[in-house]
């Protein structure tokens, strides 16, 4: 990513090494299906075009474009940055958007803080490879809605990253207008105990387009809820990947599912499941829109 320098460096050592790892390591990790729509990755070229819109503010909460957090929340971010939600050694797909990453918001919210306005930003430019790293200390409570505008001459993969302490409760909405010849859209989230997760996800790119939503419940009476709306347009072709996992008490996962594909078969869904066997309980329902079919006006606030 493009950085402020400190000390004559483009960016942190942590970082750097980091991405050297995923690099280096990168050919011992599985092979995820379809990865050469996006590997290997080129240098970004984008002469004259600003990135633009990220989020900033300094007070009861932090929010910082990712480019100058890796210096000011270095320690944070060095412990969590695709370390517990969107994992960098599960394929070779992620390993290289870590070793890639170009840009992105920051979010913290410390311990006890309710928030009743929502948070939103709309970062908007030319990347490859954005990436969000959204982090809500034990017992806060906040709203978060993104809304990226990020077009690509080459494979993008922008990946949000939600990490909630012990008894947060959030409400996530992304609706992002992502344009590329192939996007894949991560938003992974981590969750301590008697965490709850409201997850809205509007997907309407045209295109190739894969979503990978994923949750880890860590311990008892943890709650992810997720309504998605995915319409591929006229032309898209939309794969959906829901993946939850986790044990402890109390601890659920909920997903609802509207398609508009004009019963073209143009969104594949892979079914609900845990990842590794867990006995979490999971739901999930499935609305095709109809005539019949009751229908969310919007999930996000935009239309």
């Amino acid at each position: 990513m493009t950085v402020k320098k400190q000390a004559g460096k483009a960016e942190p050592d942590w970082l750097q090494k980091k991405r050297q790892l995923a690099t280096l390591l990168q050919s011992h990790f599985p092979v995820l299906p379809g990865q050469e729509q996006w590997l290997p990755w080129q240098p970004t070229s984008c002469t004259g075009q600003e990135n633009e819109g990220w989020l900033r503010h300094a007070g009861t909460y932090t929010a910082l474009p990712l480019e100058e957090a890796v210096w000011d929340y270095s320690e944070l971010l060095q412990e969590n940055l695709m370390e517990k939600a969107l994992r960098w050694q599960d394929n070779q797909l992620f390993a290289g958007h870590l070793a890639n990453i170009d840009g992105g918001q920051f979010i913290y919210v410390p311990d006890d803080c309710q928030l009743t306005v929502p948070l939103e930003f709309t970062g908007r430019g030319c990347l490859a490879n954005p990436h969000n790293v959204i982090i809500v200390g034990a017992r806060s409570q906040v709203t978060i809605a993104e809304r990226l505008m990020v077009k690509s001459a080459q494979g993008l993969f922008a990946g949000t990253e939600i990490l909630l302490g012990a008894g947060a409760r959030v409400e996530y909405r992304q609706a992002n207008d992502l344009r590329a010849p192939a996007v894949y859209t991560a938003v992974h989230a981590y969750q301590a105990h008697g965490a709850t997760l409201d997850l809205h996800l509007v997907v309407a790119n045209q295109g190739a387009v894969t979503v990978s939503a994923s949750n880890f419940l860590d311990g008892a009476g943890s709650e992810w809820t997720t309504t998605a709306l995915l319409d591929p347009g006229d032309t898209g072709q939309l794969r959906f990947i829901p993946v939850a996992d986790g044990f402890g008490q109390g601890s659920h996962a909920d997903l609802t599912t509207y398609i508009n594909d004009q019963g073209q078969g143009q969104v594949k869904l892979t079914p609900f499941k845990t990842g590794s066997g867990e006995p979490l309980p999971l739901k999930s329902t499935v609305i095709r829109k109809s005539g019949a079919a009751k229908w969310p006006l919007s999930l996000t606030g935009v239309r």
